[in-house]
């Protein structure tokens, strides 16, 4: 029995590794593929490869279940099999499409699936610091590849990759867009090999916690290189317009910046904390103040007022539906199926709309237990997290698979 669960393990931490080494560029390589590779027949499989891993993750926990008959003990794991439990109930018995229902349980359940099946083998410390550089390694080509978006390359060299030359627009079906811009400027946003620039943000805010307690922990030559990888993906971070990001980065420091004041620390490191955090808003203050080009880019009016009435019209939908509309109904699976699909622009409305007050509520406690129990072992991905559910108030970050399936696989490693 020994060695079939050493075998479970083998295959799981290689399925991980493979993940999170190419997570990061699905979209990239998904694109390049249809344009010039794939026939149709062979589309569903190139896109659903990261489903077909997971799917065998949860394959080879459940034979680990039966091998070892232990669960996991959080408060956590049990609350996201409940509401995995919940979604599947309304994909069963829910009216609609049968692909529709089947999409929308996959984009609602899917990044919690892996978060549970990791949680059943038994990787070592040795092992998970492996993937975390795997991580760390691949975060850094992405920052890389923007980098040079930014300062090498020509604004449309992602068409050569089979991109729609259709700026900052993409059709359900169709290729996405080779670049994106700020509003009715002509600004380009960072995307690098992500479905867009809000997407790269976010999976942004994923890494960079990571990267900096990297960088408190390496030695020598590896500090630097973590160090530049870190302003880099600032710089990358800034450069993408994402004002959801932006706020979740703050939000990050926030958090950051009083958890260390509270600590025992140094007084110099207390005000360097403090001045930091000071020098950034004044710099902030005068580059939106100064120049109205700048200003025209964070305000964004249009954008912002569109995002407040479709989150309005969301918040009316909720509260005289209480069971939901059903799995796919919302955001981007509603794009796929229906004329006027309801786009909350909120993923805890998303949510709601979708499983009900229920499934709302369970969603909002998994992620309020899941904060605590990363907060009491000091955890970075804590920060990760908090930055990732500010986002979630004003975009559906949880629905771009590569950046929620690399968080919630780290999140279920961190519970070894």
């Amino acid at each position: 029995m020994s060695r079939i669960n050493n075998f479970l393990d083998w295959l799981a931490w290689w399925l991980s590794a493979v993940l999170l080494a190419v997570l990061p560029f699905h979209a990239f390589l998904f694109t390049w593929f249809k344009a010039f590779f794939w026939s149709d027949a062979w589309t569903i499989f190139v896109q659903s490869w990261k489903e077909i891993l997971v799917g065998t993750l949860g394959t080879l926990a459940l034979a680990k279940l039966i091998s070892t008959r232990k669960f996991p003990r959080e408060r956590s794991f049990w609350l996201g099999v409940i509401f995995v439990i919940l979604a599947s109930l309304y994909a069963i018995f829910g009216s609609g499409l049968l692909a529709q229902k089947l999409l929308g349980l996959r984009t609602a359940t899917l990044f919690i699936v892996v978060f549970l099946a990791v949680q059943f083998f038994d990787f070592d410390a040795g092992k998970i610091a492996w993937l975390r550089r795997i991580v760390l390694t691949a975060s850094g080509a992405v920052i890389l590849f923007a980098l040079a978006q930014k300062f090498l390359l020509p604004a449309d060299f992602l068409k050569n990759f089979g991109y729609s030359e259709n700026v900052s627009s993409w059709l359900p079906g169709g290729n996405l867009p080779m670049f994106h811009l700020v509003g009715e400027s002509t600004t380009i946003r960072l995307q690098s090999t992500f479905a867009g620039p809000n997407q790269l943000a976010a999976f942004l805010l994923v890494i960079l916690p990571l990267i900096g307690v990297q960088f408190s922990r390496a030695k020598n030559w590896k500090k630097y290189f973590c160090l530049a990888e870190f302003v880099a993906g600032i710089l990358v971070l800034i450069f993408s317009f994402s004002r959801s990001a932006w706020l979740g980065a703050a939000a990050i420091f926030l958090i950051f910046a009083v958890t260390a004041w509270r600590q025992n620390l140094p007084e110099k490191l207390k005000y360097k904390l403090l001045w930091g955090g000071v020098i950034s808003a004044v710099t902030l203050a005068v580059l939106i103040f100064s120049s109205g080009n700048f200003l025209a880019i964070v305000t964004r009016e249009a954008s912002t007022s569109e995002h407040f009435e479709k989150s309005l019209a969301a918040a009316e939908l909720v509260a005289a539906n209480p069971l939901g509309l059903g799995l796919g109904k919302t955001a981007g699976v509603a794009q796929r199926f229906e004329a006027n699909p309801i786009t909350p622009e909120n993923t805890y409305l998303g949510i709601t709309l979708e499983l009900g007050w229920l499934g709302g509520i369970l969603f909002l406690i998994f992620c309020g237990t899941l904060l605590f129990e990363l907060r009491k072992k000091h955890s970075p991905l804590f920060y990760s997290l908090a930055g990732i559910l500010v986002v979630a108030l004003l975009l559906h970050p949880l629905e771009d698979a590569p950046t929620a399936l690399t968080l919630f696989l780290l999140l279920g490693l961190d519970k070894h």
